[in-house]
């Protein structure tokens, strides 16, 4: 027996201990500081000396390894048996005899010939008992992919270790390589072409980010789901999308962008759209104030665009402000033309044009003097409208000087010629002018769908002529009195409003109230035949309702639905690689060295 002194690892006192009190210590000490891989199975048992050189012959070094790799093989053939006869009959037989104690050089072969008829699975699972065993089953390049594939953290491979395009069938390896590195926009166009009919739709989604898919190919053709197909012609190829394809996917924001076009409401998009069309929010483009100065303003505007132009297409000036952080940077500068031009009533030629912006310019515009028709089909408009509104105001000065100039338009559109002259009979008959009234009606053309009104005019004035002065009536038509056309059903609460409104003025209260009692009677006899009928047709001081289609930015692509660099996504690539890294396994096992990694 040998004594030797040592420290007593609790007092720190040298002990006389036995070498075989030593070497107990030794192993124990050893036991104590090696990592534990499966800490709920207790080390009480495990193969013997001659088990474990038995296993080096299949490549498998150290109790660890043997338990590990015990498993898998159990795993594998239940699998196999579970999978009626799937795998080769002679690596099933191989399985079988390396777990009944007599392992062979062939197991390496037997676990690849099972995998390749197993799940995707099996194969994860294989590959991480390789890797955790550190069993030298692998070629060095593919220990080196291996490495790669199941560390947490990316780890480079030297270019000669990387597969090639006939290794990496489906270019699995190379995309996940790509995608842990963050380097996706330097995939080659066969990788992509490879990658693209299989992989996620969240990795597909990352590649379109990254540039390295374009529309360039058609590449939604190489998927086989039809709504794939339609998702990415979306993302990539907007222009190309209809209707029917766009509430196939829910894209709420094509549908609303194509009923504002179409003249409909852009909120009655229903139910016919998808049902995961969600809360699909479009990003916009840099606005009229790129430095965020006014970022605080823009969160109290609304932030829907078709909603904004639609309010704006109805004259809704408020839309504005909303629009000019909501619209592209040059379609700013367009409405700031639109905004400024107010200020004089002159616009570009191609602003003009748009009739889908003609009610927001009149609700921008309030004209200072009479305006000439023959700017513009838009100032015919304005100036037929101005005539009437200075009519109904009861400023007739103005009104006198803009029906002059409409009356001498005589390019202007038959039915606002007709509208110009009734307005002039009107303002000749509240001068007594009878013959000038008569005169500016039968100006009115015959074919006018209003003719028959305009010649009941003719006989009020006919019929006035025929009375004494003091006999006739008060010229005027009450309704107009009261700022609306003729026989309008809501003269009744007009009329309180303005009794309000000039309740102190005794002079304008009068007014007010003889037309009042004078519908009244209207009413009350029904017979309207004392009131000179204005305007003829109503709609033809109506503003259009066309879109306002040079505000209306392009389609822009379907934002993601996907999360980016989603692990979910980055897992499939990485088991669809692992499954590709069977053909690296080699027939027999290589003698470990220093350059692979053994479990003691």
């Amino acid at each position: 027996m040998v004594n030797d002194e040592r420290p007593d690892p609790a007092t720190g006192l040298n002990v006389s201990m036995s070498r075989a009190d030593m070497v107990a210590a030794w192993r124990e000490q050893r036991r104590a500081r090696r990592p534990r891989s499966d800490a709920d199975e207790p080390r009480t048992t495990g193969p013997d000396g001659f088990a474990l050189r038995r296993w080096r012959r299949a490549g498998v070094f150290g109790a660890d390894a043997v338990r590990h790799v015990e498993r898998l093989l159990t795993a594998l053939r239940d699998n196999t048996r579970s999978a009626a006869g799937a795998s080769p009959d002679w690596a099933v037989q191989t399985l079988d005899q390396c777990l009944d104690g007599d392992p062979v050089a062939q197991l390496p072969s037997a676990v690849r010939a099972v995998l390749e008829h197993g799940e995707a699975g099996d194969v994860v699972t294989a590959m991480a008992v390789v890797h955790e065993a550190g069993l030298p089953w692998l070629t060095p390049e593919g220990q080196a992919r291996l490495e790669h594939l199941m560390d947490p953290e990316p780890t480079e491979i030297p270019r000669e270790f990387l597969p090639t395009l006939a290794e990496d069938v489906s270019g699995a390896f190379a995309a996940q390589y790509a995608l842990r590195h963050d380097d996706v926009a330097r995939l080659s166009p066969a990788v992509r072409d490879r990658v693209l009919p299989w992989a996620p739709v969240g990795v597909v989604d990352d590649l379109i980010d990254a540039g390295a898919i374009t529309s360039d190919g058609e590449p939604w053709n190489l998927r086989s789901d039809a709504r794939e197909q339609d998702y990415l012609r979306a993302r990539l190829a907007p222009e190309q999308v209809d209707q029917a394809t766009a509430e196939a996917i829910g894209w709420q924001e094509y549908l609303r962008r194509r009923r504002l076009l179409d003249g409909e409401d852009v909120d009655d998009v229903g139910d016919d759209v998808g049902d995961d069309a969600g809360d699909e929010r479009s990003e916009r483009s840099e606005t009229a104030d790129p430095s965020g100065e006014h970022a605080e303003d823009a969160d109290e505007v609304e932030d829907d665009l078709y909603g904004l132009l639609q309010r704006a297409a109805e004259g809704d000036t408020s839309a504005v402000k909303g629009l000019e952080y909501a619209l592209p940077r040059y379609l700013v500068l367009r409405l700031r033309q639109v905004r400024d031009g107010a200020l004089t009533g002159n616009w570009p030629a191609d602003i003009l044009a748009d009739r889908g912006l003609w009610r927001l310019m009149s609700a921008l515009w309030e004209p200072k003097a009479a305006v000439s028709p023959r700017r513009s089909p838009f100032h015919a408009m304005a100036a037929l409208r101005h005539a009437y509104d200075s009519l109904c105001a009861g400023d007739l000065k103005r009104a006198r000087a803009q029906v002059e100039l409409l009356v001498e338009h005589e390019q202007g559109e038959p039915r606002h010629n007709a509208e110009a002259w009734n307005m002039s009979a009107y303002l000749a008959l509240l001068d007594e002018n009878l013959d000038g009234a008569l005169v500016a009606l039968h100006n009115v053309d015959e074919s006018h769908p209003a003719a028959e009104l305009a010649r009941r005019n003719r006989d009020l004035l006919e019929g006035r002529r025929t009375r004494a002065r003091n006999d006739r009536t008060h010229p005027s038509n009450p309704y107009l009195e009261l700022g609306l056309p003729h026989r309008s059903p809501v003269w009744k609460q007009r009329y309180r409003d303005l009794r309000r409104e000039f309740a102190d003025d005794r002079e304008e209260a009068a007014r007010l109230n003889r037309a009042m009692r004078r519908i009244q009677q209207a009413e009350q006899h029904e017979d309207w035949s004392d009131f000179f009928v204005l305007p003829l047709d109503a709609e033809a001081f109506r503003l259009p309702d066309d879109p306002p289609t040079t505000l209306v930015p392009p389609v822009e692509p379907l934002p993601r639905r996907t999360a980016p660099h989603s692990s979910d996504d980055l897992e499939i690539v990485r088991r669809r690689a692992l499954a590709e890294l069977l053909p690296t396994f080699v027939n027999a096992p290589r003698r470990p060295d220093h350059q692979h990694r053994t479990t003691q």
